[in-house]
């Protein structure tokens, strides 16, 4: 029976398997590793790119102290509820160079039939609006009516099913796309809507009674293009110099996200050199202890008739089989960790976080099944070249 270098491979394999399942793990962590950094990050850029692109607003007005909160909300979703006086749209509007101005009504629910959290709830005005709209993915008849409401991406519930939150129901209207921000975890009712559940809020946290039909959270401003935000801004801080009003540029905001997002994509890098070098690092010693080991063996070929290169085809498609198996192994677990934890993972980095779409997600697992797989034959270049150096047919013979 006359068997093949793949064949001799495989049997080897077969002989070895917990040396060779150890190989398999070491290289499937290798490229689960590799695969959910580079998800990460990715997810991280698109994320930034999404809030540049798309913000909108270029200064968003709150009230005094709650600039942090605006920040949680629009960035990471985070439900809560401040009031400012609808005197302040008006106001803002006369200021020369600024373009547009609607407001927002921001609430949080306490609990909600759509969701096992809190969620943020926002009442915008249609007719001014430019933030919402664009993220439309679905057509939408606005204005919305009453119980009717625009959802986020994350949020449960098909078009025209009902949602829950204050004990009152409503019906999804339309949807956003994914923004890989608060959005994403965010219904969208009318102001008339919104200041009814105001009212609902106040009742169940027994809070006291407001004047709701002069009641907003902020007021999202577009300028004009040939006029500098920083000198609209300073000229908001003028008008209302003393009554409680913040006017937060969104390009500060960025700036902020984007040196966090930066410092982070930093981190994983260096995580990713770390453990490329050690994975590589313990597979080029692994490989050399274990061709040192079987010196006799490939000795014992040799002069039944094996050539240098015969060898080398044995040993390297061992490896290569080998690697391919932990280069599958590794890549599948981290596409489908992404895909059922990609949610999770936006929770957690608590700033925009946007995945890659399919096509990405495609490329990303052909090139970490590939490096992954080339990686074990490259670490074992240098003991397959030292081998070859030997005679290793000589050696057998001068040890007997």
């Amino acid at each position: 029976m006359r068997l093949n270098s793949k064949e001799i491979a495989f049997k080897n394999i077969q002989n070895k398997s917990v040396r060779s399942a150890s190989l398999i793990i070491l290289t499937a962590i290798l490229t689960l590793v590799l695969f959910l950094s580079s998800f990460l990050i990715l997810s991280l850029r698109n994320g930034m790119h999404s809030l540049a692109n798309r913000m909108g607003a270029d200064i968003i007005v709150v009230p005094e102290g709650y600039d942090s909160k605006i920040r949680g909300a629009i960035l990471r979703g985070e439900p809560n509820t401040f009031f400012l006086d609808k005197s302040v749209v008006e106001k803002i509007r006369k200021i020369e160079g600024v373009k547009i101005a609607t407001p927002q009504l921001f609430i949080a629910t306490l609990s909600a039939g759509c969701c096992s959290f809190p969620i943020q709830v926002i009442g915008f005005d249609s007719d001014t609006d430019f933030v919402v709209k664009p993220w439309l993915a679905t057509q939408a008849k606005l204005p919305l009516e009453k119980g009717e409401v625009l959802v986020g991406h994350n949020i449960v519930g098909d078009m025209h099913e009902h949602v829950k939150f204050f004990n009152q129901e409503f019906i999804i209207r339309g949807r956003l796309a994914k923004t890989g921000m608060g959005f994403d975890n965010t219904v969208f009712v009318n102001f008339e809507e919104a200041r009814r559940l105001v009212k609902e809020y106040e009742k169940v946290l027994k809070l006291e009674d407001k004047d709701h039909e002069n009641m907003i959270s902020c007021v999202m401003i577009k300028v004009d293009n040939s006029v500098d935000p920083v000198e609209i801004q300073n000229n908001i801080r003028n008008e209302f110099a003393g009554q409680g009003v913040y006017p937060l540029l969104s390009q500060s905001m960025m700036n902020e996200v984007s040196t966090s997002t930066q410092d982070m994509i930093k981190y994983v890098y260096i995580l990713i050199a770390l453990v490329w070098l050690l994975v590589f690092l313990v597979l080029t010693l692994v490989y050399s202890i274990t061709i040192k080991e079987r010196k006799r063996e490939f000795a014992t070929l040799r002069i039944l008739g094996a050539s240098k290169k015969h060898l080398r085809r044995i040993i390297l498609s061992e490896i290569f089989t080998i690697n391919i198996s932990g280069a599958a192994c590794g890549s599948v677990l981290g596409l489908i960790i992404s895909i059922l934890f990609g949610t999770w993972f936006s929770q957690s980095f608590k700033m925009p976080f946007l995945a890659p779409n399919v096509l990405t997600l495609a490329i990303i697992f052909v090139a970490v099944f590939a490096i992954g797989t080339i990686m074990g034959p490259l670490s074992s270049l240098i003991s397959i070249k030292k081998m070859n150096a030997e005679e290793l047919g000589l050696l057998l013979r001068q040890n007997d």
